[in-house]
């Protein structure tokens, strides 16, 4: 570190907070920069000159911010550090104060004593694989924003049926039901039922460019001969998983999902807590935990199933499906192997 140049910094779209550790001198600066390429470079370019012709800059950045323009600006001319941020640690003070400053000093600290958490660098393909899944993601949740507001309306001001609202013959239903609604009421819905429809062609869109990914992509197929999970759902899972080399195991990727038991253990007494929660990626596990409603039927699973949902009930019983569903995924992905429904597995608890 004698010769190193670290700058670590807090990232914003306007502004950003370099702090400069001399490595020498343990020396710190603090300056604020706009965020273009050219203060960058700049900045770069005087660390550089610092840390001599067998010196190194270090530039040391959080995962949340817009890494990937500024790595493939600075990438040929520093040491590229993404932090994961998430996984550090706040200490007491940090939890009550939250600055630039702190910010950049938990980071350092961190990363000079060989602490500091990694953050995986997805490719440019991986990203753009990502935002396709995000987005389909966002059209679901606004059409069901959408569907929920138009029900509860009813529910509050009309004794109408709701049952399968959204079905061919509930449209038909909801259709006779706006004739009878005060005119700014049924303007209302109707705005809100042109919306439902085109994010409906926005979503059928999207699912047409997420079968072309599952067509081309056999870690996506693999996925897809799992009950439960659809095309569309296979290619999102494998999106969000992203490279499963980078994962050491099965318990690193059932942690990332957030599907791993809590633990809290002093000395010789330990205790289980609950499972499902926390993590990393939560709409990983939304999808798993949604697709263990028909993976829970599987011979592989079912034993599992009956005996954790009798014990614990049905909602835990999900879980450790999914959970298991999850170490399946891992294997199939890390070895190219074929899922087998009829495989049973015996889990020690």
């Amino acid at each position: 570190m004698s010769n190193c140049i670290t700058l670590t910094v807090d990232y914003h779209d306007r502004n950003s907070v370099i702090r400069w550790r001399d490595g020498r001198t343990g020396s710190e600066l603090l300056p604020t920069v706009a965020t273009t390429a050219a203060s960058f470079l700049q900045v770069v370019d005087q660390a550089l000159a610092a840390a001599g012709r067998r010196g190194r800059v270090v530039w040391i950045q959080e995962s949340t911010s817009g890494w990937a323009r500024v790595q493939r600006l600075l990438g040929k001319h520093v040491e590229f550090v993404l932090a994961n941020v998430v996984q550090m640690p706040l200490p007491p003070k940090a939890r009550r104060r939250k600055t630039d400053k702190v910010d950049t000093a938990r980071m350092q600290r961190e990363y000079l004593a060989g602490t500091l958490p990694r953050a995986h660098q997805p490719s440019a393909w991986w990203r753009q694989l990502r935002r396709l899944v995000s987005m389909r993601e966002d059209l679901v949740r606004r059409q069901t924003a959408l569907r929920n507001w138009i029900n509860r309306y009813l529910a509050h001001e009309t004794w109408e049926a709701r049952d399968n609202l959204w079905s061919g013959k509930g449209q038909q239903r909801l259709e006779a039901i706006l004739t009878r609604l005060p005119v700014s009421d049924r303007q209302l819905i109707e705005w809100k039922l042109t919306e439902l429809e085109l994010l409906r062609r926005q979503r059928l869109a999207m699912d047409k460019m997420l079968y072309r990914h599952w067509q081309e992509w056999p870690a996506a197929q693999r996925l897809d001969a799992i009950k439960g999970i659809s095309i569309a759902a296979a290619v999102s899972i494998a999106a969000r998983i992203g490279p499963i080399e980078r994962f050491a195991d099965a318990d690193a990727l059932i942690a990332f999902a957030g599907l791993a038991p809590g633990v809290r253990q002093s000395d010789a007494t330990r205790h289980s807590g609950c499972i499902g929660g926390g993590g990393t990626d939560r709409q990983l596990r939304h999808y798993l935990i949604e697709a263990s409603v028909w993976a829970r039927q599987l011979p592989r699973y079912r034993d599992t199933y009956e005996r954790v949902a009798k014990r614990r009930g049905k909602k835990i019983g999900r879980l450790v499906v999914a959970r298991l569903m999850l170490r399946s995924i891992y294997k199939m992905l890390r070895d190219g192997l074929a899922f087998e429904a009829e495989k049973k597995v015996t889990v020690v608890r």
